[in-house]
C-alpha cells in the first residue's frame, strides 16, 4: 500500500481531563516502576519453553499459570523504553493480562512488572490499569475494559492496544499506590480510601487514540502493537488478528521522539506512514528489525506455533511448529538480540526468548 493510501488510517488522542489525574494525585502521591519492581510480591518458576532456538525461559508460579480468568496477551521491555534498556539498573519484562469475566467480576487489564535479574525464577508483581472519571466533584476510578493484545512501553508511556476501538495510552510517571484488603472493590471507597480489586498499585489512563479512516480503507483491528527502534523516527507497529488471515495488514505510525506520543498532523490527527496488507492467518504478534518481519502465528490451544519471518516483496518463511503452543505478542529485546514471548492457555503457560539471529 502506498503511503497516501496509508494516511487514510487515523488516530486521533482524547485525553484524560489533567485534573482528574492531579485529583488522583493529591490524594494518592505517585510512585515509579523502580517502586513496583522493589516490591515483588510473586516468583516465577524456571521451565524449558519448548521453543526452536530458545534462549531463555520461565514460568508464572503456579497460581498464575493455572488461573482461568485472567489471561496473558501484551509483552515489553525496558529495551523499548529506554536506549540503555533498563529501569534503575535493572532489566524490566512488562506483561498484559485481560480477565474474561469468568469468575463474576471483570478486572479489566493488569499488567506483570517482572525484575530480569534472575530470568530463571524472576521476582514479579502485578499492577492494575485504570480509567479515571468524575464521580460528582471527586476524583476516582474504575476498571479498564481491554483485550490488551499487544503493549508497547516508550520512554514514559505506554500503549495498549482495544482491538475496534484503537489503543489506550498510560504515562508511567503517574504509578499511584493504593489501599489493599478487598479484592471485590474498586475506585474510591466511602472512607476516602481507594482500592483497585486487591492490587497495591494503579496506573491510570493519559488518554486513549480513538481510530477513523478515510478513502474508503477499512477499519483496522488494533489486535498487537510492537515498537521499532530502526526506523527514523521511531515507529510503532500494529497488526491485525483474524483466523482466516483474509486482507490482515500491519500498519506503521511514526513516534515523536521527544514525548514519546505518536507523531501527529497539525490538525491533530495522527495518520499511519505505512500500511501492508499481508493476509495472514491468525497473527498474534508481528515486530520488525532492520526491515525483516517476525511474525509469531498461534494454531489453536492443541497445537504449537508458527514463526514467520518476511521482508515485504517476499514470500514469508514459515518455521512451523516453532514456537509453544498459543503465542501471543512479540517484542524485540535489541540488548540481547532476542525475541520474547509469552503464551497464552492455563497450564501451557511460558514466557521465552529465541535469538533474532537465528531466523
Amino acid at each position: 500500500m502506498d503511503a497516501d493510501a496509508a494516511a487514510d488510517i487515523r488516530l486521533k488522542i482524547n485525553r484524560t481531563d489533567p485534573d482528574l489525574i492531579t485529583g488522583l494525585q493529591d490524594d494518592l502521591g505517585t510512585a515509579t516502576v523502580a517502586d513496583v519492581v522493589a516490591s515483588a510480591n510473586r516468583t516465577g518458576r524456571a521451565c524449558n519453553a519448548p521453543a526452536t532456538n530458545r534462549v531463555a525461559s520461565f514460568c508464572w508460579n503456579s497460581g498464575d499459570s493455572s488461573v482461568a480468568y485472567w489471561m496473558p496477551q501484551g509483552i515489553t521491555s525496558s529495551s523499548d523504553a529506554y536506549d540503555g534498556g533498563k529501569v534503575d539498573g535493572k532489566d524490566v519484562l512488562v506483561t498484559s493480562w485481560y480477565d474474561t469475566g469468568s469468575s463474576g467480576i471483570n478486572r479489566g487489564v493488569r499488567l506483570s512488572f517482572v525484575d530480569m535479574t534472575n530470568s530463571t525464577t524472576p521476582e514479579y508483581r502485578h499492577i492494575l490499569l485504570v480509567e479515571p472519571y468524575w464521580n460528582g466533584s471527586q476524583a476516582d476510578f474504575r476498571a479498564v475494559k481491554a483485550h490488551a493484545g499487544g503493549i508497547v512501553w516508550y520512554g514514559d508511556k505506554l500503549y495498549v492496544n482495544n482491538t475496534y476501538s484503537g489503543v489506550r495510552v498510560f504515562d508511567m510517571d503517574d504509578l499511584m499506590k493504593v489501599t489493599t484488603g478487598d479484592s471485590s472493590k474498586i475506585g474510591r471507597q466511602a472512607n476516602g480510601q481507594y482500592m483497585a480489586h486487591d492490587y497495591l498499585y494503579v496506573l491510570p489512563q493519559l488518554g486513549r487514540y480513538v481510530p477513523s479512516h478515510t478513502g474508503g480503507e477499512p477499519e483496522v483491528r488494533y489486535s498487537q502493537t510492537s515498537l521499532d527502534r530502526t526506523t527514523s523516527p521511531h515507529s510503532l507497529l500494529v497488526s491485525e488478528y483474524d483466523a482466516n488471515g483474509t486482507g490482515t495488514r500491519m500498519v506503521r505510525f511514526n513516534l515523536d521522539q521527544d514525548v514519546y506520543l505518536i507523531d501527529e498532523d497539525d490538525d491533530g490527527y495522527a495518520r499511519a506512514d505505512w500500511s501492508y496488507t499481508v493476509s495472514i492467518r491468525s497473527m498474534q504478534g508481528v515486530t520488525s528489525v532492520n526491515g525483516v518481519f517476525y511474525i509469531h502465528r498461534s494454531n489453536g490451544s492443541a497445537n504449537k506455533g508458527d514463526l514467520l519471518t518476511w521482508v515485504p516483496g517476499n514470500t514469508a518463511k514459515i518455521h512451523t511448529g516453532a514456537l509453544p503452543i498459543g503465542p501471543e505478542d512479540v517484542s524485540y529485546w535489541s540488548q540481547k538480540g532476542q525475541l520474547w514471548n509469552s503464551t497464552e492457555y492455563a497450564g501451557k503457560r511460558y514466557v521465552f526468548a529465541t535469538r533474532l539471529s537465528s531466523w
